[in-house]
């Protein structure tokens, strides 16, 4: 038997099975929800107004919501079995607005695209040259090289009508050896490419006008694939269910880059028909899952997947919306959990090329480490989880209006809220700056444990314990309260920050370890990803989340992995060094080394 819900604000009518599930009927019918622990109740993002449908509170539910949300009718959507007619009111999800890295890390990269014109001009056909028309065409580009050049069967069934409208002239445009399309003589039509980043959280894209290899515009949207789990482990649990399951995240996939290509050529006023073709970097989790390929065994020892070497497809068979002829060139991967967009970022700061010690970090879901030294270039990767990005963090969101972003506690409690408003909640460098200021404040103990008044060991602690109060049996400090609306910071917040700094850190220090150096030999440290370029300096070293050395020494690199990518678009030949790249390095498989768990629970404590 079904029932009508009524989903607001949206005004749709769903039926939907008795003793379904709230969250998967709601995914199942297409609308958006933000649940990044896929389903297990311990995110509280899935947050849902409930009248009717379901009354009964889950014992989880009862422990993780307050009072006040819960005599307001809010319920978690994956805890709520559909048994009667109802309604459900959507929570607002914001737009990521996010800033990605722009302009090659400032080098000059030589213009040499697999996306050319070629102009020719050809005999017509006359007795005396019988040649069928293809036959000319791939004879006059040629040249001294028969059978290099290729055509598909849609360019051919038109291409006899196509060169008499142009009177056998014009300009091929060619992706690789194949002939794309047949524009008129001295045609104004732009050819474009674009760049992409699949991240776990983010989707980021850079349209390039192929021609001039001028970067037109960038921008970026939440992976819509965020609604089956916030890390890659929950997308491969996911997504190992069932091959009807693994297709859905594909789509969804697809489907998210699709709608930010759209919005991007509209916003520069270029035509997605114009997009000849697409250079992809992203982790393995997310390069199998954009392919349609079984994940499943990247989860598992010997982490082994589906492919990790370089790829290059028709653009229609990932169902990629940019010219129907376009083709779609993924960069190789190292290793099940060290994907393109490292081997991306290694390419764009030149990292291999080290005299002396660098080490870089890709700060996100995932942690990439690469710690390159004269003797080679060593890689690893962290589960960091998705605390830096407001995941399984009670007021946690991305990075959008209302995130609070930066933090002091000396000499006066004072922070940011991005656009200036009332506060809503906490982004990853916020959250590192409260744990960070409150530990120096006092607050925190080196365990992370937050203390109450009576507690106090500072004058300065003194002054902000009163903000610490106590639900249960855990704390949590106020940052902003006004009436019933209220941000705060929680106990199990802190210890979800611990698990992420722990585990990046380990990583750190067991490639040093690996390559036998220590954090002074380090002449600098490369911060990229979206989200490492806000975080303070000074902070994160005073946190333990990254080796103590001078801050003149740290710099951001903006979005490393799409700097690579955008390489890889302009340049044929950034593609052979990403290649060369990836047999190159070393990895190190953390979870397998006995050293490892003793680093990790050694790096939980806060401060170095």
């Amino acid at each position: 038997m079904k029932v009508s819900i009524r989903v607001l604000p949206a005004g749709r009518d769903l039926k939907v099975k008795v003793g379904a599930n709230l969250r998967e009927a709601l995914i199942a019918s297409g609308i958006a929800l933000d649940s990044p622990c896929a389903g297990q109740g311990t995110c509280l993002k899935c947050q849902v107004k409930v009248a009717g449908v379901n009354q009964k509170l889950t014992a989880q539910e009862e422990e993780k919501l307050t009072e006040e949300e819960l005599r307001d009718g809010w319920r978690l959507a994956c805890q709520v079995t559909v048994e009667v007619p109802g309604a459900v009111s959507l929570p607002k999800i914001e737009a990521l607005q996010a800033k990605v890295g722009f302009g090659l890390l400032g080098e000059e990269i030589p213009l040499l695209p697999n996306v050319r014109r070629r102009q020719f001009t050809l005999d017509k056909p006359a007795l005396s040259d019988q040649r069928a028309d293809w036959d000319c065409l791939a004879d006059y580009l040629e040249g001294s090289e028969p059978g290099s050049v290729t055509a598909g069967l849609s360019l051919l069934q038109g291409i006899s009508a196509r060169l008499r409208e142009q009177n056998f002239k014009g300009e091929a445009v060619m992706v690789g050896n194949n002939v794309a399309a047949l524009d008129p003589p001295g045609s104004a039509a732009g050819v474009l490419g674009v760049a992409m980043d699949i991240g776990t959280t983010t989707l980021a894209v850079g349209l390039v006008d192929l021609d001039s290899g001028q970067v037109i515009t960038l921008d970026a949207e939440l992976n819509p694939q965020i609604t089956f789990g916030a890390d890659v482990i929950s997308r491969i649990l996911y997504m190992q269910e069932s091959s009807e399951k693994r297709s859905q995240l594909q789509k969804e996939l697809v489907k998210g880059l699709n709608q930010l290509l759209l919005r991007l050529c509209r916003n520069a006023g270029r035509a997605r028909e114009r997009i000849f073709e697409a250079t992809v970097v992203g982790n393995t989790t997310m390069l199998h899952s954009l392919l349609g390929l079984d994940a499943r065994h990247i989860a598992v020892a010997p982490y082994v997947g589906g492919l990790n070497r370089a790829l290059c497809l028709p653009a229609e068979e990932l169902g990629l919306q940019i010219h129907p002829r376009g083709r779609v060139h993924v960069l190789p991967s190292i290793a099940s959990f060290v994907g393109a967009d490292t081997v991306a970022v290694m390419l764009a700061t030149r990292l291999s090329r080290a005299d002396a010690p660098r080490l870089a970090i890709d700060i996100g879901t995932n942690g990439e480490v690469m710690l390159a030294t004269p003797d080679g270039v060593f890689t690893a990767s962290t589960a960091a989880g998705p605390a830096f990005e407001g995941g399984r963090i009670k007021y946690g969101m991305r990075a959008a209006r209302g995130a609070v972003s930066s933090f002091q506690a000396v000499p006066s409690l004072d922070y940011t809220v991005i656009g200036g408003t009332v506060p809503r909640g906490i982004c990853g460098s916020g959250l590192i700056d409260l744990v960070a200021e409150l530990f120096r404040a006092g607050v925190l103990d080196c365990k992370g444990r937050m203390l109450l008044p009576s507690e106090a060991g500072s004058s300065l602690a003194a002054e902000l314990t009163p903000r610490v109060r106590t639900r249960g049996e855990s704390r949590e400090f106020v940052i902003f309260q006004d009436g019933a609306a209220e941000v705060t910071i929680t106990q199990q917040d802190v210890r979800e920050l611990q698990l992420a700094k722990g585990a990046m850190r380990a990583g750190i220090e067991l490639l040093m370890k690996e390559a036998g150096i220590g954090a002074g030999d380090l002449r600098e440290i490369l911060l990229s990803g979206v989200f490492g370029n806000y975080i303070n300096r000074a902070k994160a070293v005073a946190l333990g989340l990254i080796p103590p050395i001078p801050l003149e020494r740290i710099h951001f690199i903006g979005g490393g992995a799409m700097d690579g990518a955008l390489r890889a678009l302009i340049n044929l030949e950034e593609r052979t060094r990403a290649d060369q790249i990836s047999v190159q390095v070393r990895h190190i498989e953390l979870s397998g080394r006995p050293d490892f768990e003793e680093t990790f629970l050694r790096h939980l404590a806060l401060g170095e």
